[in-house]
C-alpha cells in the first residue's frame, strides 16, 4: 500500500541515510517495500560490516533436474518452486544460484558440469540484493517471487567469512525444518514466527548444497509488517531512532523491552516445545516483528533453524528417533538441553549500551525465558536452575533435563504433544 511504502521510506531515511527509494527499487521487479526495508537493515544498519543495498544481477547455471538431488517440503511456495526448477524443450532444470563475492566454490560446480557434460553458461535470470551475510534476496523478475538463497562463498560480509554450503548440512537444515513445521502446524507459536526453509538442492558428489528461505509474510502486498535483524535494532544509530519514534529516549530499556525479553519468551517456546536451542544464538538469527506504524509487535522471527542443538530425549519421547540419528552428531545432545544468548556477539557494542546493562540483560533473559518454558512445559520455575554465567558476549544456562521433574514432563509428552513421522518425508529427505 501507499500509506506503508511512504512510512517505511520516511523511517528508513531517519534511521540510515541511505539506498534508493522503494519506488525505485519496485520499478519492474515488484520488490516489497518490506523485502527492501529488511535489505536497508540489513546492509545499512549492520555494525560489522559495510554491505549494499542496490539490486544487482546475479547469475546462475541451469543443471538437468536428475542430477541434482531435490529435497522438496510440501509448504513449499508454487511460484518459489516454479523459479528455481523450470522446463525448456520437455527437459527439467535447476537453476543453481552462483554467490556473486565466491572466487573459489563455483569453480567446484563448473568441474561438475564438465565431467556430466553440461554447459557452464552463466545465465542472469534473477535479480538480488545483498544481506548481512552469505545469503541473498532474490527476485524472480517474471512472477515476482521472492525468497532467500545461500550456497558456497569464500567471502561475504562480517565476521562470516569462508563458507562452502555442503549438501551433508542442508540436508540436516531441511531435517529440521519438517520436524519444528510439523510440531507447530499442532501448536502455532505464540512469542515468535520463524523462515521456514522449505527447500534444498543439492549436487551430492562435490557434497555442495543450496538453501532456499522463505520470507514469510514480507513479500506479499499490504501485509503490515516488517523486520528488522536484532543486530539493526542493536546499532549504535538506528536502535536509537527507533526508540525515539516510538516515544523513548533510553534506547537500552526500550529493546530490553521489546527485543530482550521478546527474545526470551520466543527461544522458551522453541525449546519448551522442541527441544530445540540455538547453537550460534546472536543477533544474526533473530529479528524483531513490527506493525505497519513500525511499533514492536512483541513477536520475534527466527531464522537459520539449521544451526541449532536438538536434545535426544525430547526427541525421542516425540517419536522421532529420525532426528537425533541424521542430524549433525556434535550438535545431538543428551540429558541436558543447552541455552545460550548473545545478542552482541559478533556486532559492535552501541554507545548506550554500557557492560554493566549488557550483563543485566543476559540475568533479565534468562529470568523470562526460564518463566516461560516453566508456563510451557509445566514444570515449575523453581525446578529449573538458575545459574546463569558469562563467556565474552554470551550467557549460558544449561537445562538438566535429569531431574524428576522433567522426566516427568517428557513422559507425558507422547500423550500431549507428540505425532508419527511420515514414511514419505524420510524417503524424500534420505532415500530409505
Amino acid at each position: 500500500m501507499r500509506f506503508q511504502s511512504i512510512l517505511i521510506s520516511c523511517a528508513l531515511a531517519l534511521l540510515i541515510h541511505a539506498g534508493p527509494s522503494i519506488a525505485q527499487a519496485n520499478e519492474g521487479y515488484n520488490i516489497s517495500p518490506a523485502v527492501k526495508a529488511l535489505v536497508d537493515f540489513e546492509t545499512k544498519s549492520n555494525a560489522a560490516a559495510s554491505r549494499n543495498n542496490q539490486m544487482i544481477n546475479i547469475q546462475n547455471y541451469e543443471i538437468p533436474y536428475e542430477l541434482v538431488k531435490s529435497l522438496l517440503s510440501s509448504q513449499l511456495d508454487p511460484q518459489v518452486a516454479k523459479a528455481m526448477i523450470f522446463e525448456r524443450d520437455g527437459q527439467k532444470y535447476v537453476r543453481w544460484v552462483i554467490n556473486p563475492e565466491d572466487t573459489t566454490w563455483y569453480k567446484e560446480v563448473e568441474k561438475f558440469l564438465i565431467e556430466n557434460k553440461v554447459s557452464t553458461e552463466k545465465h542472469q535470470y534473477f535479480k538480488a540484493y545483498q544481506t548481512a551475510s552469505r545469503s541473498y534476496f532474490v527476485v524472480d523478475p517474471n512472477s515476482g517471487a521472492q525468497f532467500s538463497v545461500k550456497v558456497s562463498t569464500d567471502r561475504t560480509g562480517g565476521a562470516w567469512k569462508d563458507k562452502k554450503q555442503t549438501f551433508d548440512d542442508a540436508r540436516q537444515i531441511r531435517l529440521m525444518d519438517d520436524y519444528v513445521s510439523d510440531i507447530f502446524a499442532k501448536y502455532p507459536p505464540q512469542y515468535f514466527a520463524y523462515m521456514k526453509e522449505p527447500a534444498v538442492f543439492g549436487l551430492e558428489s562435490i557434497d555442495q548444497g543450496m538453501i532456499i528461505r522463505s520470507l514469510n509474510e514480507l513479500p506479499k502486498a499490504g501485509a503490515g509488517k516488517f523486520y528488522a535483524p536484532g543486530f539493526a535494532v542493536l546499532h549504535n544509530k538506528t536502535g536509537a531512532e527507533i526508540a525515539r519514534l516510538n516515544g523513548s529516549d533510553d534506547p537500552a530499556a526500550y529493546w530490553e523491552e521489546h527485543y530482550n525479553m521478546p527474545l526470551a519468551r520466543a527461544l522458551a517456546e522453541l525449546a519448551a516445545r522442541t527441544g530445540v536451542t540455538y547453537d550460534s544464538p546472536h543477533s544474526q538469527n533473530f529479528l524483531v516483528e513490527f506493525d505497519q506504524n513500525m511499533k514492536p509487535t512483541g513477536r520475534i522471527v527466527l531464522r537459520d533453524l539449521g544451526d541449532v542443538y536438538v536434545n535426544r530425549e525430547f526427541t525421542e519421547a516425540m517419536g522421532r528417533r529420525d532426528v537425533a540419528a541424521y542430524f549433525e552428531h556434535d550438535n545431538v545432545v543428551s540429558r541436558s538441553i543447552p541455552m545460550a544468548v548473545g545478542v552482541l556477539h559478533g556486532n559492535q557494542d552501541p554507545s548506550w549500551m554500557s557492560s554493566l546493562i549488557y550483563k543485566e540483560w543476559g540475568q533479565k533473559f534468562f529470568r523470562e525465558f526460564n518463566k516461560t518454558f516453566a508456563e510451557i512445559s509445566g514444570i515449575k520455575a523453581t525446578d529449573i536452575p538458575f545459574s546463569v554465567s558469562q563467556d565474552g558476549k554470551y550467557f549460558s544456562e544449561p537445562i538438566s533435563t535429569e531431574s524428576m521433574a522433567f522426566r516427568k514432563f517428557l513422559a507425558n509428552i507422547h500423550d500431549t504433544m507428540a505425532y508419527k513421522v511420515s514414511p514419505l518425508s524420510c524417503q524424500v529427505i534420505f532415500g530409505y
